[in-house]
């Protein structure tokens, strides 16, 4: 089986999973406090989220954290920028229906990111994850400063991910009972 194979299948496994609101309520307030409480989050100014989808956990409880949050917004040509959103409740339908922040929205320099919290369907162990199978994510977090810390429910953080040489490894992962730092 070819790296595009057996990431299709960690992709298969990982979507059958169901995961029940007061599950994704619970995890997600676990992964946040230790987000919260950890040297990147404590030292970071500038801060990029994502809008989280039904299955991902969701980190937006952090924002009134008194950081400066951005989020990314599709641009043309399968790129991301990151955007300043000053609350949750600015973002609006973008692209594959994902929450964005506006049009309007002032667009800041990939390299005044200080921290990345970064989505997935699957995490491995050596800080790589799985993504939704596009590969705009990835070529964007080379572009971005800062650390970059995958979060996911505990289900998701497995053994290794299959991964290809673009695929960009995170400086940790975060899960409801874990936090794993890349080698």
């Amino acid at each position: 089986m070819d790296v595009k194979e057996q990431k299709a299948a960690v992709r298969a496994k990982m979507s059958a999973f169901s995961i029940h609101p007061e599950e994704r309520t619970a995890a997600s307030a676990a992964v946040c406090e230790r987000l919260r409480v950890s040297e990147q989050w404590q030292a970071a100014g500038t801060v990029l989220f994502y809008a989280p989808l039904p299955d991902e956990l969701d980190v937006l409880p952090l924002m009134s954290d008194g950081k400066r949050f951005c989020f990314p917004r599709y641009q043309a040509d399968r790129v991301y920028v990151a955007a300043w959103v000053d609350a949750a409740e600015s973002l609006v339908e973008g692209q594959f229906g994902i929450l964005e922040p506006p049009a309007e929205a002032t667009e800041i320099p990939a390299n005044e990111v200080d921290l990345v919290i970064v989505p997935g369907l699957a995490f491995g162990k050596g800080c790589y994850r799985l993504g939704r199978g596009r590969g705009f994510y990835d070529r964007w977090l080379t572009e971005l400063a800062g650390h970059k810390i995958g979060v996911g429910y505990d289900h998701q953080l497995i053994e290794t991910v299959p991964r290809e040489d673009h695929d960009v490894q995170l400086d940790g992962v975060a899960t409801p009972s874990c936090w794993v730092h890349a080698s």
